[in-house]
Order: structure tokens, then C-alpha cells, then sequence
């Protein structure tokens, strides 16, 4: 088996140490199921039981179709990258000056050689994927006239929104999927400890298999309603009723049973009742087997609506979509 990645962190020109990583590789990931890790903001230490990141090898190269960058600028080229990674990116020492807190998913090569194309055969050593590809429609300077000129396509200043964050109406996007590396990434929770460091709750599987794992959802126990600061709060309580199956060690470039005993659910909810509206801060959920996680929903009345609602929340599995729950509750105005 190759030896753990080492992952170079560019900004403080260090190395940060195999333990510091969850080393996975696209293969495994399909015969051993989806994982799920905390990783710490990459500028401090890794907080107790989080990684500084997690990387995926593309064992057998890089699947992504190859692309002319010159009439496709989006495009990395020749797809001759190495492996995945993802980093926790705060504003904080060395990252201060970066114009967003978040996750930061990225193709890379081990070794800076190899031409990605284009008339001017460039070598990216590092294909950020962009959270918001399209045009970040921002002014690069104002001539003498007054005529804006607008950032290309092509700046790397177009990355100034490229961070993944977690949550809905977050302004950028929560996951992102590699078809043709027949990968999954999610990005599931933000946490923030007693001294502001930022971590996230994430999640890597591959499309074309779930595991050995027995997978299951129910919830737990009867909704429950409150009001809090003046806002209407169903909770409910999902469980994993699934059973973590022990892997081979040797199907990642770590043994990584650890971080193998969960499964990531998304959510969605709905309402039955004039005037009622609910929303859920987040439509993922990432439950370890046998355990539970509460799950709120917020809901709203306009006005001359009716006095009772019906709120049903839905969780359905990742890894196997066929595993689903619904729980519903009847709420009154108050």
C-alpha cells in the first residue's frame, strides 16, 4: 500500500503529518462506505478528535473528461490530478487576509510537473472547485474615462466567493459532486468553540457503492414545540437505527474504521396550512449508528392564517435513498 499523503500547507510553507490527515482513496470509498470527519480551521492545531484536513486519492488517475482551457476556461484541462482535498479556511493568523471563512475543496498533483494545456501549457498545481463557477461580476479598476473594467473569467480573484459553507441561505453551496470521479462531498456542520475557532462536520462517499453497513432512520421520540426570541420551534429527533460493519484497513490509506460509523441524511420539510410557512437552517444531517441528533424546524404564520398547522419533516439516507422516515406534528398558533 503507497504511503500516507502528505499534505503541504502552501501559506506557512510547512508539512502538516499523516496523523493530521484522514487519508482516503475513491476505491475504497465504494466498498467501504461514506465517511464522516471533524476538521479544524487549517492556520491553528487541530482541535481533539478533528483532522487539519481530509484527502481522497484518485487511485487510477483523475476521471474528469479533458477539456481545451483555452475555449474552456472553467476547465482544468488535462485531468491529471492526484487526489482530493478538503480544508477548513478562517480568517485568522496566516488566513487573515482571506475574504471568506469556509471550506476549501481542491484537485492536487504530488509533484508540480504536468502540463494542463492551453497555447500556453499551463501547470496547475492546485484546481480549486469554484462553490459559485459563474462570473463573480466584481470591478477590477476605472479608467481615466470612467469606464469600469470587470474582472475576467479567467482571475483567480473569481475565487474570493469560491468557499463551500454550511447550512441553506448560507450565500454558496453545501456539496458538490464529481461525477466522473464518482465522488460525493458534503459539507454538514459549522461549529465554533469557546475561542472562535471554526470547525466542520464533513463528509466524503463514493457513488458507486455504500458499504457493508446496515443503514436505517427513525425519529426517536414525539415532536416537541417552543418559542424562542419571539420565533415558533419544532423539534425533532433523528436516529441512525443502522449497524456499523467493521472494513478491511487496508481499503484506505489509513485505517479508517473510525470514521465510518455514520451516515449522512438530508432533510426536507413541509407544511399543511393557509398562511403557515417552515424552514429548516439546514437540509443535512450527519448521525452516527445508534445515536440521535435533534433537528429543528421553524415556522412562521402570516397574518389571517389558520389557526393550526401540520409540519412533517422527512429525513432520507444517503447512502441508501430506499431508508427514509417522516415524522409529523400538529402545531396551534399561539
Amino acid at each position: 500500500m503507497p504511503a500516507p499523503l502528505m499534505v503541504r500547507n502552501r501559506l506557512e510553507n510547512k508539512f502538516i503529518t499523516p496523523a493530521q490527515l484522514l487519508t482516503l482513496n475513491r476505491d475504497g470509498l465504494a466498498k467501504s462506505g461514506l465517511a464522516v470527519a471533524n476538521v479544524t480551521a487549517r492556520s491553528v492545531d487541530p482541535l481533539p478528535d478533528t483532522f487539519a484536513g481530509i484527502t481522497v486519492a484518485l487511485d487510477g488517475g483523475d476521471r474528469t473528461p479533458a477539456d481545451d482551457p483555452a475555449t474552456n476556461p472553467l476547465s482544468p484541462g488535462i485531468p491529471n490530478y492526484n487526489f482530493y482535498s478538503l480544508e477548513v479556511v478562517q480568517r485568522i493568523g496566516y488566513d487573515s487576509f482571506c475574504p471568506d471563512n469556509g471550506v476549501l475543496l481542491a484537485k492536487n498533483k504530488e509533484s508540480s510537473r504536468g502540463n494542463n494545456g492551453g497555447p500556453n501549457g499551463f501547470n496547475s498545481f492546485i484546481w480549486v472547485i469554484d462553490a459559485h463557477p459563474e462570473d463573480i461580476n466584481v470591478v477590477d479598476y476605472v479608467k481615466p474615462n470612467g469606464e469600469k473594467v470587470m474582472r475576467t473569467i479567467a482571475d483567480y480573484r473569481q475565487l474570493n466567493d469560491g468557499l463551500f459553507h454550511a447550512g441553506v441561505n448560507s450565500g454558496s453551496q453545501y456539496e458538490w459532486e464529481d461525477t466522473p470521479n464518482r465522488l460525493h462531498f458534503y459539507v454538514v456542520d459549522l461549529q465554533k468553540n469557546a475561542q472562535g475557532i471554526l470547525s466542520y462536520t464533513l463528509g466524503v462517499r463514493s457513488l458507486d457503492g455504500a458499504g457493508p453497513q446496515q443503514r436505517g432512520v427513525a425519529f426517536a421520540s414525539p415532536a416537541s414545540t417552543q418559542v424562542r426570541a419571539g420565533v415558533l420551534q419544532c423539534n425533532f429527533t433523528l436516529k441512525n437505527t443502522g449497524k456499523a460493519v467493521e472494513t478491511d484497513p487496508a481499503l484506505h490509506r489509513m485505517n479508517a474504521n473510525a470514521w465510518l460509523t455514520s451516515d449522512v441524511y438530508r432533510l426536507a420539510v413541509s407544511v399543511e396550512g393557509k398562511g403557515w410557512s417552515a424552514r429548516l437552517l439546514n437540509e443535512l444531517a450527519a448521525v452516527k449508528f445508534g445515536e440521535s441528533q435533534p433537528v429543528a424546524v421553524y415556522l412562521s404564520r402570516a397574518p389571517g392564517a389558520a389557526s393550526t398547522a401540520r409540519v412533517t419533516l422527512k429525513a432520507t439516507s444517503e447512502s441508501d435513498p430506499t431508508k427514509t422516515a417522516t415524522a409529523t406534528i400538529e402545531q396551534k398558533a399561539r
